[in-house]
């Protein structure tokens, strides 16, 4: 469909004259008048979007000069409460890893989920996720809501690329809620977009893009324009005094979400909002943009930020350490009546290290030398006791105390007192990493749909290095060994790191203490199950079987559930074990080759048990010999202790 579009488009000569209505609307051939509805709804759109948001942006833009304290009077003192405090939930949240597990939704997915694991690990990397993840926390801190656009897949490393755009530069539905809105769609955002700086040669690269030949190059700033306004607003809060034009061949595009004839598209303008380049619909008519809050509003887009908890505060500090310092030095230097029939006008009376001032007169000096006296400090307990609550109020707010940010505080805690203040703050802490955890879900879904979309046969194999216990290994993938058969796609879990481990140790000493109390003595428990269960939750799957080797059943198992999942008929021997057969063959896929193996396998149980003589004893069922008495025990070599 776009690249239908894009050849129609092509032709229109008028294509600057019409953007800019310049053209009477009945003298439009039917592809300019498509083309001057998608304009105009555009530029009314964005309209409406930038008078309603501008003055939000500013204050934005305006608050960056608080993070860094760069923008100031050089003889004035600035408070870094935003930075200390932001800092450090920034050292927590992005420190505390968020942790991916796919699983299958039914049946003969698990092998698919467990490639999906190893490619998402592997992907990780080839993403930059760790620095695209703080980018995304550090402005959804900042501004209440981070921006990942997530669509692009990279055809030379076979890698979906996702990218965040800066808030300040993003318009959206005024009414909007969120990007994707509820789970009926309620509260979902119609339009929005950006304006970014582009290169020719990167539009061309592309052959999506067309109109390149009328695009004008960006040579002065637009009032309208919010990537001018930010580009002003940074270069400022970090201090530099002249904006020097932009050279070289620059266009400014604005990058938007619309909808057309009731499809989404992405269309990009340029010459200020009047040349239509790009027009891409959206196959899967979903906008590939995931929105992450950090402290949401129910029913509301922009939610509360660290910043607006703190500007207030840290503005007032500033301005009462400013009042401390010019009353400091006023105490130090401070202004003097003089007896001019004492101290003649002809003396210098600028305070100077060990210097001498004449006096005369009777009664002038108790002594022949003696130091001038001066005002002692003054103590403003008063100041001091706003300058404490303020601080305090501030960490309270955040979950932020002295402690979090790698300072003593000056007041004596008792251990109980600081343990039950430490659990607080990881429970606040755990609040915003679940909050987290539903845009992360977002991400690793459409990382998903990315692969499935893009990823097809002709691309061939992509080659994935894991590191395993034993060191590297490299997995060839392919489509068909990573999307799996649900149409939902599959299971995604996101969790906490720190959360994750210390699930598993607990389900781990749950397990051991279970198997003491109720499985050692069953002889029909399958201890190498369980022993494999636990394992795998303190070591990867590949060090565990190499500690406890698949049996020949299984091997055997795993080998007939691949023919089983394409329905293909296995046969079950009576030399088979089972039981074991029965615990693999449960991965299988739900079909009629693999319920009557499943069922042929009860059914030789069932048999080995009325008639055990028609059934060899294989070595792995015989029962291990137990040691008897202290003649069967195994012995310690002699001379040895301990």
């Amino acid at each position: 469909m776009a690249k239908t579009i894009s050849q129609k488009i092509r032709k229109v000569r008028r294509a600057a004259k019409i953007g800019q209505k310049k053209v009477d609307k009945a003298e439009l051939l039917p592809e300019e008048k498509k083309y001057f509805k998608i304009v105009s709804q555009i530029q009314d759109e964005y309209d409406l979007c930038w008078w309603s948001q501008k003055n939000k942006l500013e204050e934005g833009l305006k608050r960056l000069k608080l993070y860094n304290n760069q923008k100031r009077d050089k003889g004035r003192v600035g408070d870094p409460l935003i930075f200390t405090i932001f800092d450090a939930l920034m050292a927590t949240l992005w420190t505390d890893k968020l942790g991916v597990e796919f699983g299958g939704r039914e049946e003969g997915d698990e092998e698919m989920a467990e490639n999906l694991n190893g490619l998402a690990e592997y992907d990780y990397d080839e993403m930059e996720k760790a620095q695209h993840d703080y980018d995304w926390d550090w402005d959804a801190l900042a501004f209440g809501r981070g921006l990942s656009y997530f669509d692009y897949f990279d055809p030379l490393s076979k890698t979906p690329i996702p990218e965040v755009w800066d808030p300040l530069t993003f318009l959206r539905d005024p009414d909007a809620v969120s990007v994707s809105g509820n789970r009926l769609g309620n509260g979902a955002m119609r339009f929005g977009g950006r304006e970014v700086l582009m290169t020719k040669e990167e539009m061309e690269s592309n052959d999506e893009y067309f109109n390149l030949g009328s695009l004008k190059k960006d040579t002065g700033t637009l009032l309208t324009s919010l990537f001018d306004e930010a580009r002003r607003q940074r270069k400022e809060a970090q201090g530099y005094s002249n904006m020097l034009a932009r050279q070289g061949n620059v266009y400014k595009i604005l990058q938007w979400f619309t909808v057309i004839d009731g499809e989404k598209y992405l269309a990009e303008l340029g010459n200020d909002k009047t040349l239509i380049v790009r027009l891409k619909k959206f196959e899967d008519d979903k906008w590939p943009l995931i929105d992450r809050p950090c402290y949401p509003m129910a029913h509301d887009w922009d939610g509360v930020s660290v910043f607006d908890i703190l500007e207030d505060k840290q503005r007032f500090r500033a301005s009462l350490l400013n009042i401390f310092g010019d009353s400091a030095r006023a105490d130090l230097y401070p202004m003097y009546l003089f007896n001019l029939e004492r101290i003649p006008k002809s003396v210098d009376r600028n305070f100077g290290f060990n210097k001498g001032i004449p006096v005369m007169g009777p009664g002038a000096l108790s002594e022949a030398w003696q130091p001038l006296q001066k005002q002692p400090l003054s103590q403003m307990e008063k100041a001091k006791f706003i300058l404490e609550f303020l601080d305090a109020s501030a960490q309270r707010a955040l979950a932020t105390p002295e402690l979090q940010m790698g300072a003593v505080e000056e007041e004596k805690r008792t251990a109980t007192e600081l343990s039950l203040a430490a659990s607080r703050v990881d429970t606040r802490y755990s609040k915003i990493i679940r909050i987290f955890g539903l845009s992360e879900t977002e991400f690793w879904k459409r990382w998903y749909e990315i692969y499935k979309r893009d990823f097809e046969a002709g691309l061939g194999k992509k080659v994935v290095r894991l590191m395993g216990s034993f060191g590297p290994q490299w997995r060839d993938i392919t489509r068909d060994k990573i999307i799996v058969s649900h149409p939902l796609g599959p299971d995604i879990k996101i969790e906490s790191r720190i959360v994750s481990e210390a699930r598993k140790i607990r389900t781990f000493n749950s397990i051991i203490s279970y198997a003491k109390n109720f499985i050692i003595n069953n002889p029909n428990a399958d201890l190498t199950y369980m022993a494999r269960k636990a394992g795998k939750l303190l070591f990867p799957t590949d060090e565990v079987e190499r500690m406890i080797p698949l049996t020949i059943d299984e091997r055997i198992a795993k080998q007939e559930n691949e023919k089983l999942n394409d329905d293909e008929v296995q046969i079950v021997r009576r030399e088979d074990n089972h039981l074991v057969h029965l615990r693999v063959h449960a991965a299988c896929k739900e079909n009629n080759a693999s319920k009557a193996h499943i069922k042929a396998h009860e059914t030789a149980l069932m048999i080995k048990r009325s008639q055990p003589e028609l059934f060899p004893i294989m070595p792995e069922e015989m029962p291990m010999e137990q040691p008897q008495g202290r003649e069967t025990a195994i012995k310690a070599p002699e001379g040895a202790t301990g």
